[in-house]
C-alpha cells in the first residue's frame, strides 16, 4: 500500500478520527431546496457509512450579508441550527464525524446587499460590494465577538453539536 498511514486512526488531541480520509467541503446545492437538509443528512450519512474519517460540509454563511444569494443558507438562528443538527445527528448515527464550514461569500455573493473588505466588484456578480469599515486593529476579532451567543466558545461543549468537541 503506497499510503500506509491513510487508514490508521488520527489523534487530534480533542478527538480521534477513525482514519485520515477527509471529505473536503463542497456545495451540494441542496441547502436552498425543499427538503434539502433531509437530503443532505442522507448524503453525508452515506459517506459516514463509507468510513470517511472527517466530513466537512459546504459553506454556510454566518449572517445575511454573507449569503451567496438572497435565499442562500445561513446559520444565525436556533431554527437554522436545528436544520444543520439533522445532518450532524445522521452522520453521528453512522459513527462519522462532521465539521461545518462557515463561509462568508464577501464580494462573490450574488445579491445587492453584499459586503466585502473593499468595494472591488468580483467578475462573477453584477453587484459591487459595500466596503466594510477599516479595522482599528490588525488582529482578527475573536469569533465570540461576531458569532451568535450559542456559537460562542462557552456554548461549544460536548452537549452541543457545534464546535471542536462535536466533531
Amino acid at each position: 500500500m503506497p499510503y500506509p498511514e491513510l487508514l490508521k486512526p488520527l489523534d487530534l488531541g480533542f478527538t480521534t478520527l477513525k482514519n485520515r480520509v477527509l471529505m473536503g467541503s463542497m456545495h451540494v446545492g441542496l441547502e436552498e431546496v425543499e427538503n434539502g437538509f433531509e437530503r443532505m443528512a442522507a448524503f453525508y450519512a452515506e459517506r459516514a457509512r463509507g468510513e470517511v474519517g472527517l466530513i466537512v460540509t459546504g459553506g454556510i454563511s454566518p449572517n445575511e450579508r454573507g449569503r451567496p444569494m438572497p435565499w442562500g443558507a445561513k446559520l444565525t438562528t436556533e431554527e437554522e441550527a436545528e436544520h444543520h443538527r439533522r445532518i450532524t445527528d445522521a452522520v453521528h448515527a453512522e459513527g462519522g464525524k462532521i465539521a461545518l464550514q462557515i463561509l462568508h461569500f464577501g464580494r462573490y455573493a450574488y445579491h445587492p446587499d453584499l459586503v466585502a473588505p473593499s468595494a472591488i466588484q468580483a467578475p462573477i456578480t453584477p453587484f459591487a460590494p459595500m466596503p466594510l469599515p477599516a479595522r482599528r486593529s490588525s488582529r482578527p476579532s475573536p469569533i465570540s465577538s461576531t458569532a451568535r451567543p450559542w456559537l460562542s466558545p462557552p456554548a461549544m461543549t460536548a452537549s452541543r453539536s457545534w464546535g471542536p468537541r462535536a466533531i
